[in-house]
């Protein structure tokens, strides 16, 4: 039984609105002139040694927003609109986070691009090897990290439906390296409707090794931030994947596994080499521009057509052994990310054969999917005008990039100081006391989104929040009064200390 076959037999319909999203959202601190921050990480942002949403990537400007996992996109972008509220209000009133994947304007001295201040040891040196070996400009490029797990259920239907593997586990390794396969190979319709870095500011590049700008995304071409040249790595199946990275590791070519940098990662564990005990459980995409039109760097829109994609993935057959199906994609990616965007790319009909799969797929598995998205991807193929990268670099003449860039930047900051999405209530204490908890870095767990009720934890104690006031056991609570306004009384039953009760949201 093929795995079309086996699609269709599964409650694939049920499962789809059961997979497990999360967000890595990356983004310089800049200045309201369009200048890198030279300030260090906003103390309003609690220590990043423990905070669950918000830390820094490899520099010290870096900002990474980190949401749960989440099942529904509404929750996904209810995560990003409270964390961007919650960072953008903790920063200096004259900073903003860049919004667009190539950085503001590099130091002529690469040594003035400070690295992550960290408290670990451990993260510091690394940081500092790949400065070394990488140089810090590539480093300071941001983009989207989409995380996404199919459902359990739905891999527990299609390991019963066949019988080549006898252990599960197996099954959804092997389930997600053919995944992984097929995203490498098609990676470049993602960087073709998603790519948005066709320009860069000065100090990016400080040789003549350089593309004829603008393209469609530096990023996601050859000139961003990759490996060297002699790294390579099989995703055959788990057995080459990890003997190819012991090889690197023992050669000294990586310093360790998580120097290996691809545009999708296989999860399971802690470590990449966790994997041998673990198996994979969950995918890590890595080839996302932002979308500086969208003030969360991605919208519903671009989530629901990768949710399908990579299911799609999983649908379409390989027509090439392994490695040779992988190298194809990287050749072509390459290709379509150094297109002008203002092009129709040379692979638009291939493009059309995947949307049509995607289409197919949908109605032949009844999602609840309308075809608005698939009318609207098959567009942007043939009308490159519509998508991001095109916008972007006609706006930004105009003006500049960094005009066009500072003023969507201002825009998003404004905007979060009025902030009111699903898991903000009317009700004022409620969302100072969200923003806060964010800031602070304590554990937000929603019990009732509709009611905005939600269990705050901190280092192993938490406390039940709603309109009604608190209760430290969710059946008992405690009345907010003038006299002991909703953050304070927090604070008091968690034992720690708030800084600034009221911030300006």
């Amino acid at each position: 039984m093929n795995m079309q076959e086996m699609l269709r037999q599964a409650n694939v319909a049920g499962s789809f609105a059961q997979c497990k999203m999360g967000i890595e959202r990356e983004g310089q601190r800049a200045t309201i002139k369009g200048q890198l921050a030279a300030t260090d990480h906003p103390q309003r942002l609690g220590n990043r040694s423990y905070h669950p949403y918000i830390q820094t990537d490899f520099a010290e400007t870096q900002l990474e927003l980190i949401t749960p996992v989440c099942t529904r996109t509404t929750d996904l972008i209810g995560w990003l609109e409270l964390l961007h509220t919650s960072a953008q209000t903790a920063m200096a009133p004259d900073e903003v986070i860049w919004p667009i994947s190539m950085p503001p304007a590099l130091p002529k001295n690469e040594t003035d691009i400070a690295l992550a201040k960290l408290t670990d040891a451990h993260d510091v040196a690394y940081r500092k090897h790949l400065a070394d070996v990488y140089g810090r400009r590539k480093q300071m490029v941001s983009g989207i990290h989409f995380n996404f797990e199919f459902d359990p259920a739905l891999v527990k239907q299609l390991f019963d439906l066949q019988t080549n593997i006898t252990d599960l586990p197996d099954f959804k390794t092997a389930l997600y390296f053919k995944v992984t396969r097929n995203y490498l190979r098609y990676q470049w319709l993602i960087t073709y409707l998603m790519g948005v870095s066709p320009t860069s500011e000065s100090g990016y590049f400080t040789d003549q090794n350089r593309p004829a700008e603008p393209v469609r995304s530096l990023r996601n071409s050859s000139y961003g931030y990759t490996n060297g040249p002699d790294v390579h790595v099989s995703y055959a199946d788990m057995d080459h994947y990890l003997a190819d990275l012991d090889r690197l590791e023992a050669a000294g070519i990586l310093s360790e596994d998580k120097e290996f940098y691809a545009p999708v990662r296989l999860r399971g564990g802690q470590a990449v080499h966790d994997l041998r005990t673990s198996g994979v459980d969950y995918l890590e995409v890595r080839n996302i521009d932002l979308n500086p039109f969208s003030p969360y760097g991605i919208n519903s829109a671009q989530i629901t057509f990768l949710r399908c994609f990579m299911l799609t993935l999983l649908w379409l057959d390989e027509e090439q052994p392994a490695d040779d199906w992988v190298a194809t994609g990287f050749k072509i990616n390459d290709e379509v990310a150094l297109e002008k965007p203002t092009t129709v790319s040379a692979y638009v009909d291939e493009g059309d054969m995947l949307i049509n799969a995607m289409a197919e797929m949908s109605h032949a598995l009844q999602l609840p999917l309308s075809a608005t998205l698939f009318n609207d991807a098959r567009y942007a193929l043939h009308r490159p005008e519509k998508t991001p990268a095109y916008m972007l670099y006609t706006q930004s003449q105009l003006s500049s990039q960094q005009q066009l860039a500072t003023g969507l930047a201002i825009r998003n900051k404004q905007a979060a100081n009025t902030a009111t999405n699903r898991f903000m209530a009317a009700n004022i204490p409620l969302r100072v006391l969200l923003v806060n908890a964010v800031k602070r870095g304590l554990t937000i767990t929603f019990t009732n989104h509709a009611k905005t009720a939600f269990k705050l934890t901190f280092n192993g104690r938490e406390i039940y929040v709603s309109d009604r006031g608190t209760s430290q056991d969710g059946d008992t609570w405690q009345p907010v009064t003038k006299e002991t306004p909703l953050p304070v009384t927090v604070a008091h039953t968690l034992g720690i200390s708030w800084r600034g009760d009221k911030p300006a949201i």
